[in-house]
Order: C-alpha cells, then structure tokens, then sequence
C-alpha cells in the first residue's frame, strides 16, 4: 500500500510538504505499525505515541482527513494519507504542541468553590436525579484522554473557534457541572462557550476512542438545564 505523509519543521521548511513510499500491508495491521515501518525502512517521519493501548491520546493525528489514534486503529490495504493532528501547532511532521490546550483544558477542569471542604461534605454525594447514573456518568468522563480528536474533527469549531471551544472543552464543563463538590455555574459558562453553537453532527462520538463517553448526552443534559433557566441564546431560538 502507498503510504503519503505531510512532513514539515517550522525551523528549517518554508512550507508542508508530503512524502510517499511503499509499506507492505499484513493482517490485523494498526495505523502506528504502518508508520513505524515507513519511518524505519522508507523515510524519517516524526511521531509521537506511548501507551499502544488506547490509553494517552498522545498518538493523534490525522488520516484520510478523520482524526484517529494511530496506535489502536487499524489500516486497511489501500492507499493513505496522513496529517498532524487538526488545529494544533505543529513541532515536527506528525507532533503538535499541545501545550496550551492541555493548559487551557486543566483550567476547565479545576473545581471551583467558595467554601472549603470539610469532613462532613466529603460523605456526602448529593445530586438531583439518580445519585448512581451521575456517578458512574462522572467515573466514564474521568476516561476522556484529552487527545483533542474530537477537537479536530469538530466542523463548528473548525469553523467558529472563537464562539464555539469545541467537544473536549464542552465535556470538561460538563463534568464539572455533575460534580455536587463544584460552586461555579457551568450551565451558564457552557452556554457562554457555544453550548447552542454545536449542530450535533455527531463526530466527536464518531471519533472518540473512549466509548463509554457519551457527548451527545452530554450536551443534551446541559441544554437541559440551560432550558429550565431561560438561558438559551437568541441565536438558537
């Protein structure tokens, strides 16, 4: 199978510039062991990855134009191309600088409070609905890799990143919106970030490694909640 790759370093290239060569396709074969090869036996191509489980989200990037994780999608025999990962500053080749997106989303994930924990708070788990489906929603979204696929496959917020801050973000506020511990007002701060700006494609579960993480319901449940308050945008209406 031919196998395509944008290489680009900012230090030394003017411009992206793509690469080709012949990998040989056997069974069951992933998308990180089709690049390990073309990097050992065709040419040098800068990637990341680490966990080759699913787990890190550090081997993100881009294939036939869908985000993937390299490491646990599988290559069929056909021809390929691949990208850095979308909307993401690029290092060298096929690394991104994640570095203020990893920031800007530890930030988003931070609970915010007025009044200081105490022992007696910390029994309690007190939640409107079912005290067992927000828990174990809570436990699923601890799973999010903060990859940033779901980022890069997201249209609108390709499109708009200054009104919409895109599905990892949206997620993050949404599990601090569960969180009975949190002080701050996530629904309104979702809204304030694009809640009504996504069109539900549907690409960030699409694309997302982590299946047990439902954003659909997600922002189903915040515009719920934006709903009972009046909060909904005159843009959506």
């Amino acid at each position: 199978m031919k196998i395509s790759i944008w290489k680009y370093n900012p230090s030394v290239d003017a411009a992206p510039y793509l690469v080709s060569g012949e990998v040989p396709f056997k069974d069951k074969m992933t998308v990180l062991e089709a690049l390990i090869y073309f990097n050992e036996n065709v040419e040098y191509v800068a990637h990341d990855y680490n966990c080759h489980g699913r787990q890190c989200g550090r081997c993100s990037l881009m294939m036939d134009g869908v985000p993937v994780l390299a490491c646990a999608t599988p290559i069929t025999d056909a021809d390929h191309e691949f990208a850095p990962l979308k909307g993401f500053p690029v290092l060298r080749d096929l690394i991104v600088d994640k570095r203020d997106y990893d920031e800007d989303l530890s930030r988003l994930y931070n609970r915010i409070r007025v009044d200081e924990l105490d022992e007696e708070d910390l029994q309690k788990f007190e939640v409107e609905g079912d005290v067992k489906e927000t828990a174990e929603t809570l436990w699923n979204n601890t799973n999010c890799m903060r990859c940033g696929m779901c980022n890069a496959a997201c249209p609108v917020f390709q499109a708009m990143p200054d009104k919409y801050v895109g599905p990892a973000f949206m997620l993050a506020t949404y599990y601090r919106h569960l969180d009975p511990y949190d002080q701050s007002d996530r629904v309104l701060e979702a809204v304030s970030n694009g809640l009504y700006r996504c069109i539900q494609c549907g690409m960030c579960d699409t694309v997302c490694q982590r299946y047990e993480i439902d954003h659909a319901s997600a922002w189903k449940a915040l515009r719920k909640a934006a709903e009972e308050r009046g909060l909904v945008p005159k843009y959506a209406k």
